[in-house]
C-alpha cells in the first residue's frame, strides 16, 4: 500500500503555513482535552474522553491551553481541537476559542456530544470557530440511552441543529457496531441530508480502549456484550457501497498523519468519510517495543490533557510529558519541539489484509 494522497480541502496536508513550519515536514494535529468527563458513559470511549486517565472533576486551565497552543503554532502545527470530555461543560469555552482564533493562526474545531453546546453554538460562531464536530450513533431514543446512559437523543439533535443554524461547518461521527448500529448508517447519511450537515464520518470501533488504564468494559458486559472486539465491524463493505452511490472519492489524512481515511462525495453534495484502521497507520520511535502495538489510531495527535501533559497515545500513561513540572516556558517549548519530532521522523505502515497480524517494530530511538 502506498503512501495515500494528501487531502486538498483545509489543511488536512499537515504541511503547516504558520512560523517555524520549516523545521519539520510532518506535523501532528494539536487535540486539547480541557476536562476530564462528559456526563455520560458510552461503553466505546472511556471515562476521561480522549486523554488518559484523569481525576473527575479535572479541568484545564485556559491560560495553559492557550499557551500550549500558541507554542505548538509557532512550530507548525495548524489544527487544532478542542474536545474532553466534553468542552460543552467548560465554562471557559467561548472566551478560549475566540483568544485562539483571535490571535494565532489555526483552524479550530469544537468537538462534542452534549446538548450545551447549543448554549455555545452563537458565541462560538462570532468568536470564528471553523467547525463544530457532534456525535449520533443513532436515531433511536432507546439504543442512544444504552450507548450513553443518557435518555436525552431528542435534546442532543436539537442541540447539532443549533450548530449547523449558527452557520459554522458542521460534522457528525458516527461510530459503526456490528449489530448495534450498523443497519442505520442509510437513515444517518438521509439525516444528514436533510438537515444541512456537510460531513459525516463513519469510524471503526476502537477496540484497543479496553486495554488501556480505564474503560467502561464493565457496563459494556452490563449490556450482554462481553468485548468491544464482539461488535467490531469492519468498514471494507459499506465503502464499497458508499463507492457505488458516490460521484467522487478521494483518500486523505488528517494534518498528514493517523488513518488514511476515504472520503465520498453523495449527490447531495454530503461528503461521507470512512476511517477504518485497517488502513494502516504512522508509528514512531515512541512505538518501539510497545505492547499494544499494532494499534488503532497510533500517531495520529499530538494531545493536552485535562492535566496539562502532553500525550501521544490514548493507551499509554508512561510515555506523557508533565509540563505542570516544566515552569519556565523554554522547557515547555523544548518538550513539544522533542514530541513534534517523533511524528515528522514517524514511518507509515500499512495495515493488514483482515487481521492485526503485525510483526513487532524496530524502530530508532530518537534522542
Amino acid at each position: 500500500m502506498t503512501t495515500p494522497e494528501a487531502s486538498q480541502s483545509g489543511d488536512e496536508t499537515g504541511i503547516a503555513q504558520n512560523e517555524g513550519s520549516n523545521q519539520f515536514t510532518r506535523l501532528p494535529q494539536l487535540r486539547i482535552t480541557v476536562n476530564s468527563r462528559c456526563g455520560r458513559a458510552c461503553f466505546f470511549c472511556r471515562p476521561s474522553g480522549e486523554a488518559v486517565s484523569t481525576k473527575a472533576g479535572t479541568e484545564l486551565d485556559p491560560n495553559t491551553a492557550f499557551e500550549i497552543v500558541d507554542i505548538c503554532t509557532k512550530l507548525g502545527v495548524s489544527d487544532v481541537k478542542i474536545t474532553g470530555g466534553d468542552p460543552a461543560l467548560w465554562n471557559p469555552l467561548v472566551a478560549c476559542a475566540a483568544r485562539i482564533k483571535s490571535e494565532l493562526n489555526c483552524h479550530l474545531d469544537v468537538i462534542s456530544r452534549h446538548p450545551k453546546i447549543a448554549d455555545h453554538a452563537e458565541g462560538l460562531a462570532d468568536a470564528g470557530v471553523d467547525l463544530f464536530n457532534m456525535s449520533v450513533d443513532t436515531l433511536d431514543s432507546d439504543l442512544h440511552k444504552k450507548i450513553t446512559g443518557i435518555d436525552d437523543l431528542p435534546s442532543v439533535l436539537a442541540a447539532l441543529a443549533k450548530c449547523v443554524d449558527s452557520g459554522i461547518e458542521t460534522k457528525v461521527n458516527m461510530v459503526v457496531m456490528s449489530g448495534i448500529n450498523d443497519h442505520e448508517i442509510d437513515a444517518i447519511i438521509e439525516f444528514c441530508e436533510r438537515n444541512g450537515v456537510k460531513q459525516l464520518k463513519l469510524l471503526d470501533l476502537m477496540t484497543d480502549l479496553e486495554d488501556g488504564e480505564e474503560n467502561y468494559s464493565r457496563r459494556l458486559q452490563l449490556l450482554g456484550v462481553g468485548s468491544l472486539r464482539d461488535i467490531y465491524l469492519p468498514l471494507d463493505v459499506i465503502s464499497e457501497k458508499l463507492h457505488a452511490k458516490s460521484v467522487d472519492m478521494r483518500v486523505f489524512q488528517q494534518a498528514g498523519l493517523g488513518n488514511p481515511m476515504k472520503s465520498f462525495k453523495m449527490p447531495s453534495g454530503l461528503e461521507v468519510i470512512v476511517k477504518d484502521h485497517h488502513a494502516g497507520a504512522y508509528y514512531g520511535s515512541i512505538c518501539k517495543g510497545c505492547n499494544h502495538y499494532p494499534c488503532h489510531s497510533a500517531l495520529m495527535a499530538i494531545r493536552l490533557t485535562a492535566d496539562a501533559r502532553i500525550q501521544y497515545c490514548l493507551l499509554r500513561e508512561d510515555i506523557c510529558v508533565d509540563t505542570k513540572l516544566l515552569t519556565e516556558r523554554s522547557a515547555i517549548e523544548s518538550a513539544i519541539k522533542n514530541a513534534l519530532t517523533v511524528y515528522d521522523k514517524a514511518t507509515f505502515h500499512p495495515g493488514p489484509e483482515g487481521g492485526d497480524d503485525h510483526e513487532k517494530l524496530e524502530l530508532p530511538i530518537i534522542q
